[in-house]
């Protein structure tokens, strides 16, 4: 798993988290750093408050730093940074901002969201609208979500020009959340989203052969609009007897480029003492090739046109991924210890992940969060 696509996951995660119907005034801060085999690395800092203002109604912000190292560019990294300085760590910074309000109206909640995020060769800005009920004495839980992002995709040259395309992004998710019993709850759920505009990585090169079997290597060319479609069922089971929790999960995914793919997760958590929690999960994933991949591009006369890719995500592929992860809960310093009541909602919390497909790549993945929430 590349660093830049672990960060935009941890993009989404936190504007996940945000979503939540604020029950009370909260205040966080989180240190989050990940670090892989690659070399490649990234050190986040993220402020959140949620603030009520007035009964059923509650503002969010959420300003977040992220400093990104990446290794030089080799024969076989893949890496997709700018070739300007290929020889040297490349460093940037990115800056993102969420901020939001909330209104409740009884069992249904609303939440509209702008989002910043920016980067010396990224921009987003997103507008995000959440309608979530709870129905059947709160058992239930419908949630709607629309988000239309605004993205400017940059190529840094090697002179230092830089070069930004349009990227359009239209996201839609459906959830529906069901208790069936005391100890066990079921999602399901659906996601689409619309892209339109430059789809290619600017920094990603592909290699092609003339009639002499000499290569060379020329930008990718992905198609300038992609649909994509998921559907998402996972169960969560908390055993009582050895006081732990078992959650399973399927996603189906499909798009109009012919890649489909399976991911089917197993997670295991479990309380080892009050305040020390330990996890482990496994994930297999498999999936076909986009209709344009192959295996080797030739050079013709309309190669300018040619669709061609040198991302290893629309090969066809299969990948496991095994985790352990350690959380401590600093609730039990708190206790009984004037000044110390804001450790009562912090953590801290290690993760390690192990990484293979059969794409002849593999990581070492670790990750370390400080969480303090008042």
């Amino acid at each position: 798993m590349k660093k830049s696509q672990k960060m935009y996951v941890f993009i989404l995660l936190v504007f996940l988290t945000m979503q939540n119907s604020v029950a009370q005034d909260k205040i966080s801060y989180t240190t989050y750093f990940f670090n892989d085999s690659g070399n490649n690395n990234v050190m986040t800092t993220s402020f959140s408050l949620a603030k009520k203002l007035i009964k059923g109604t509650a503002v969010l912000l959420d300003i977040e730093l992220d400093k990104v190292s990446l290794p030089p560019v080799d024969g076989s990294s893949g890496a997709t940074r700018p070739a300007r300085k290929k020889d040297e760590v490349f460093e940037k910074n990115r800056g993102q901002v969420i901020v939001g309000v909330e209104q409740s109206f009884g069992a249904a909640t609303f939440a509209l969201n702008a989002y910043r995020s920016q980067e010396i060769d990224y921009l987003s800005n997103a507008l995000i609208f959440t309608v979530s009920g709870d129905f059947f004495q709160n058992n239930t839980t419908l949630t709607v979500r629309a988000q239309y992002n605004d993205d400017k995709v940059g190529e840094l040259l090697k002179d230092g020009q830089l070069i930004r395309k349009d990227k359009a992004v239209i996201t839609g998710a459906l959830n529906f959340s069901q208790v069936l019993s005391k100890s066990a709850v079921f999602n399901l759920s659906y996601d689409f989203m619309k892209m339109d505009g430059y789809l290619s990585d600017p920094y990603r090169r592909v290699v092609v052969f003339d009639a002499n079997n000499v290569f060379q290597t020329i930008k990718e060319n992905h198609p300038n609009q992609r649909i994509r479609q998921a559907v998402t069922g996972k169960i969560s089971q908390f055993l009582n007897m050895v006081n732990a929790s078992v959650i399973g999960s399927y996603r189906y995914y499909f798009d109009d480029w012919q890649v489909k793919s399976h991911t089917a997760e197993v997670r295991f958590n479990k309380y080892v003492f009050d305040d020390f929690i330990t996890g482990f999960n496994y994930r297999y994933y498999t999936q076909g090739g986009a209709s344009f991949y192959r295996e080797k591009y030739n050079l013709s006369p309309n190669s300018g046109q040619q669709l061609r890719t040198a991302d290893y995500k629309l090969n066809p592929f299969q990948s496991n991924s095994y985790g352990l992860n350690l959380r401590y809960l600093f609730r039990g310093l708190a206790k009984g210890n004037p000044g110390w009541e804001f450790l009562e909602k912090s953590s801290f919390e290690v993760m390690y992940l192990r990484y293979t497909n059969d794409l002849d790549f593999s990581a070492n993945i670790v990750q370390a969060s400080l969480n303090f929430a008042i």
